[in-house]
C-alpha cells in the first residue's frame, strides 16, 4: 500500500503525507470475483471499503427477494460509512459486479483517523450528505415517477460517455421494476429514436429527449 494508492481516492485526498503513510499502514487491499458478495445487510461491519478498480452494487432486499438497488459504485467510491459512525449493522448489501479490488480501512483505524484529522471529518460528512440526497431522488423517483420516467434517469445518470454499460435486468433493478416491464419501456424508448439497444448496453442518442421523458 502505497500514499499515492489513496491519494487517489476523494475521501483521503485532504490528508497530508504524515496521516497518509499512517493511513496506509493500517489499510489493506482486498479483492473479489465478479457476483461474490462483500458485505450481507444486517452484518457487522468490517470497515470502510475504498474502490480501486470495478464496480460495486449496493442493495436492500426484501423479505420475499425482491431487491432494490441503492446505487452502483466505481472506482475512487466508497462504501459502508453509516455503521461506522451508529456502531449499527450494513444498511445494504454490497456485490462485486466485475473484477474488484478495494482498499479496507478497519472501522477503529477509520475513527481513529476521524478525530485526528478534522478535514476528514468534513469530507465524510459532505460524502454522506451526497448519498442521502441520492437517496432522496430515489425515494422521489420510486413514489411519483413511471417506469418510463425512472428508466429514462437511470440512462441520464449512466450515459456520460454515451452509453449505459447496464443490462435490462440491472437497469430494472434500479429503477425499482422488474425486468419484463422495464424491457417493453427500453423498446419503446428505441422507437421513439431516444436510445439504442445493443447486446450488454443501452446507447442514448437523445439526451434531451430522455430529459422531457422524466418530467412527464
Amino acid at each position: 500500500m502505497t500514499i499515492e494508492d489513496l491519494r487517489m481516492m476523494p475521501l483521503l485526498a485532504c490528508l497530508d503525507a504524515t496521516t497518509l503513510a499512517d493511513t496506509a499502514r493500517r489499510a489493506r487491499r482486498c479483492s473479489f470475483r465478479p457476483g461474490q458478495q462483500i458485505l450481507s445487510e444486517g452484518e457487522e461491519t468490517p470497515g470502510l471499503f475504498l474502490i480501486q478498480r470495478g464496480r460495486v452494487r449496493l442493495a436492500r432486499t426484501a423479505p420475499d427477494g425482491r431487491e432494490q438497488v441503492l446505487a452502483m459504485l466505481g472506482p475512487g467510491a466508497h462504501f459502508d460509512p453509516v455503521p461506522l459512525f451508529d456502531g449499527g449493522p450494513n444498511p445494504s448489501s454490497a456485490r462485486a459486479m466485475s473484477p474488484v479490488t478495494c482498499l479496507l480501512l478497519p472501522r477503529d483505524d477509520f475513527l481513529a483517523l476521524i478525530r485526528r484529522h478534522p478535514d476528514l471529518a468534513q469530507a465524510a460528512l459532505s460524502a454522506m450528505a451526497g448519498q442521502l440526497r441520492e437517496l432522496v431522488a430515489l425515494v422521489e423517483d420510486l413514489a411519483f415517477r413511471t417506469v418510463r420516467a425512472r428508466l429514462a434517469r437511470q440512462l441520464l445518470v449512466e450515459a456520460g460517455e454515451g452509453d449505459a454499460q447496464l443490462t435490462q435486468q440491472e437497469l430494472a433493478e434500479r429503477a425499482g421494476t422488474v425486468r419484463e416491464m422495464a424491457g417493453r419501456a427500453l423498446r419503446r424508448l428505441a422507437e421513439e429514436g431516444l436510445v439504442r439497444l445493443e447486446r450488454g448496453r443501452v446507447i442514448v442518442l437523445d439526451h434531451a429527449g430522455l430529459a422531457r421523458v422524466i418530467e412527464q
